[in-house]
């Protein structure tokens, strides 16, 4: 019950629901164990009535009509029904109330679950996979919700059941409730020890659950991927050895429900079976009445939910608690910082790299090195580098997906860390090395992210600039045509236009294009990076690339190895120096010149 604690700030929240649920859980049982004595009393005056025996005094002091067998049963019959109706109506907003308050805490919940997946940051992100996220917020949500409503009903309501019903037997007959009850402690000794197990086992199943969303997730994504190498097999294979090990994670918590339940019944037909032999020996004794041997047998049933329920409530309560362990486990994970107050409208001076070293693990190797650089405000500059240089990092900490590990970024002479997160990502147009578009119309894709309203009438421009105007006039909805998931409907070299029309419609400040014009042909590269300089004049323009022809129009360059600077100047300078870059530049026009031929 521990994990389950969280819930207290939920459950105050929605308060007067479970007061008002409880209320109505209260008048439903007492209009229920008010039809055992209705029985009794039917019983005993129809037999009564059956022996020429004197009747119930309250029987006599009726009309006539009730002197018959047959007008008793129908009198005691329309009481019962009556009673019924009522305990219906009862449950009925019992459960108005108390599933209700379920469904609320379930909303809260998930929003806050989502709300709480958006602060964290890319290092949270990059150790937990997609279906686990999902897993958290929609499986062990509803199980955490099925303890809020069905489990903390159903709880209430044994309490009050067996609390009124008790109450009832003890008055009728002390010595036949307790050997009624003999059976209901070798229960609780029942629950209590598979308790334990059913906890263990509803981890492990949803464990194996999350690893099985997981895997369906990524093979859905990379479906292309499976079917370019024929490896459906594969991963047909694969996905049923984790299914069955899923089923067997299961079938184990079943096994243990499956003998569990028919154990609780036996014990409860032991009651019965007591009520019987020993009411009726009481009887016999002329202690006790035929009607009292009815009226305890309803009880003992009336018991049974209740009791078999023990098991039901258990189970909800030790999957809930498994389930809300695992949310609090994602809860518990610290957010991004974004303590910063400052706000930037505009950059003034610059942005600059004071000895910055980065390392996305601890225990992994640093993949940025004491890494030093100037951007000036308005000016272009290119970043250039081998594949795993630290090209891709240094965008990242730019943006502040992740933070340094030593060293610092200043922007406009101010550190990164004093200024609010949200407010500096404005600042951006950012085109990233993985290019995500969402399965909406390209329209939709291009406005995502705008701040105004006044972005939408750049539309036509940033498609023109992104050179995306004559693609798009070939797809039958022209800017309505819905992109299949993750854009999956595009090339390449139209998706990386359509991210560089969502980057410049908000017309940034900065302009960041991490390898994101590597799938257009030069042409269209050439095209794009006019219409870039035109475009984007007096913004700050980082290009980061592999290809020298992209960036060796940038004002200043640096050259990554190993995630050290290596060399820096403009083209020309580096040209001059005849060192890597220059090896670079030969090799990479070789490439050239092969491919036009």
């Amino acid at each position: 019950m521990k994990a389950l604690l969280h819930l207290k700030a939920n459950f105050l929240k929605y308060k007067r629901y479970l007061f008002a649920g409880m209320v109505f859980i209260i008048l439903s049982n007492l209009f229920a164990v008010f039809i055992p004595p209705i029985v009794r009393e039917a019983v005993n005056s129809i037999a009564s009535l059956l022996y020429n025996e004197p009747a119930p005094k309250y029987l006599k002091d009726l009309y006539e009509f009730f002197e018959s067998p047959e007008k008793v049963a129908l009198f005691f019959g329309a009481l019962i029904v009556v009673s019924a109706i009522i305990k219906g109506i009862f449950m009925y907003f019992m459960r108005q109330t108390i599933i209700v308050m379920s469904r609320y805490i379930e909303f809260d919940l998930k929003n806050q679950i989502f709300k709480h997946y958006q602060n964290l940051g890319q290092r949270f992100y990059g150790s937990n996979y997609t279906g686990d996220l999902m897993n958290r917020i929609s499986e062990d949500v509803s199980r955490v919700r099925d303890f809020a409503g069905p489990a903390v009903m159903y709880a209430i309501n044994l309490f009050f059941m067996i609390t009124m019903v008790l109450s009832l037997m003890f008055y009728v007959n002390t010595r036949l409730t307790l050997l009624v009850l003999i059976p209901l402690p070798i229960l609780a000794i029942t629950i209590y020890l598979v308790s334990d197990a059913m906890n263990k086992r509803s981890d492990r199943i949803q464990k194996k659950l999350s690893g099985l969303t997981s895997m369906a997730q990524e093979s859905f994504s990379g479906i292309q991927v499976i079917k370019a190498f024929a490896a459906e097999k594969d991963f047909e294979r694969d996905f049923t050895k984790e299914a069955e090990e899923y089923k067997e994670t299961n079938m184990s918590l079943v096994k243990i429900n499956a003998w569990f339940m028919p154990a609780v019944m036996g014990l409860v037909g032991m009651s019965v079976l007591i009520t019987v032999y020993s009411g009726g020996k009481a009887v016999i004794n002329d202690t006790f009445t035929l009607g009292n041997i009815a009226e305890f047998v309803i009880y003992v049933y009336m018991l049974t939910w209740p009791v078999a329920s023990l098991g039901y409530i258990t189970s909800l309560i030790q999957r809930a608690a498994a389930s809300m362990a695992r949310i609090t486990e994602f809860l518990s994970v610290e957010p991004d910082r974004n303590e910063g107050l400052k706000t930037l409208d505009k950059l003034e001076k610059g942005i600059e790299f004071k000895n910055v070293w980065f390392r996305y693990k601890e225990e992994d190797e640093y993949v940025l090195k004491d890494i030093s650089f100037t951007i000036p405000a308005g000016s272009k500059f290119g970043i250039i580098g081998t594949t795993g240089s630290g090209k891709s990092s240094i965008a990242k900490l730019l943006m502040g997906i992740y933070e340094p590990v030593k060293g610092e970024i200043l922007i406009d002479g101010v550190s990164i860390h004093e200024y609010e997160r949200t407010a500096l990502r404005r600042l951006f147009g950012y085109v990233s090395q993985d290019i995500f578009l969402f399965s909406e119309s390209i329209k939709d894709n291009i406005l995502f992210g705008i701040n105004t309203a006044a972005d939408i009438k750049n539309l036509d421009m940033a498609i023109e600039a992104a050179s995306l105007d004559e693609e798009i006039e070939k797809f039958p909805k022209k800017l309505e045509t819905i992109l299949g998931e993750r854009g999956i409907t595009l090339s390449g070299g139209q998706k990386q236009r359509t991210a560089i029309a969502r980057a410049l419609i908000k017309e940034p400040q900065i302009l960041l294009i991490d390898d994101g014009l590597s799938a257009v042909d030069t042409k269209t590269e050439v095209k794009i990076k006019s219409a870039l300089g035109q475009l984007s004049q007096g913004a700050t323009f980082i290009n980061i690339s592999h290809r020298i022809s992209s960036v060796q129009d940038a004002d200043q360059i640096i050259f990554l190895d190993q995630g050290s600077i290596i060399e820096s100047g403009n083209h020309k300078e580096l040209m001059d120096n005849n060192g890597e870059y220059f090896e670079l530049y030969s090799k990479q026009l070789v490439q050239m010149e092969e491919e036009e031929i």
